[in-house]
């Protein structure tokens, strides 16, 4: 019984979450504020659906283990310091993954799980 349900259908269904285009277009530029991209938002959209759920994953701890170091060298109440760090990570990151900035920046704070896809409507 459990070897049928580790291999029926449903474990190899692809997961979706659809959002809208309002919703998506509100969460490029609230990520776009950090990456400064001019990448076209459909480009955006492909690269994050082709990352695996490990890439967002690693993506994100990735952020997280930078923003830690940024957090002990960067003078407190120098924001112009930190949005300067978070764009040239987001770049760095970016770089490494063969994908835009954006679509690196959309991975720390995403509206789908890492398992799923996004559907823009």
């Amino acid at each position: 019984m459990l070897g049928k349900r580790v291999l029926g259908a449903d474990y190899m269904k692809k997961k979706y979450t659809i959002i809208s285009k309002f919703s998506f277009s509100k969460w490029c530029d609230i990520g776009n504020l950090f990456a400064k991209s001019l990448c076209p938002r459909n480009l955006i959209l492909k690269q994050y659906n082709n990352l695996s759920a490990s890439q967002r994953i690693e993506i994100k701890k990735r952020f997280n283990d930078y923003d830690s170091l940024r957090r002990k060298r960067t003078p407190k109440g120098d924001e112009d310091a930190w949005i300067i760090g978070v764009m040239v990570d987001a770049h760095i990151i970016a770089y490494e993954y063969d994908i835009d900035p954006l679509t690196a920046v959309m991975c720390i704070n995403p509206v789908c799980k890492a398992t799923e896809k996004l559907i823009v409507k």
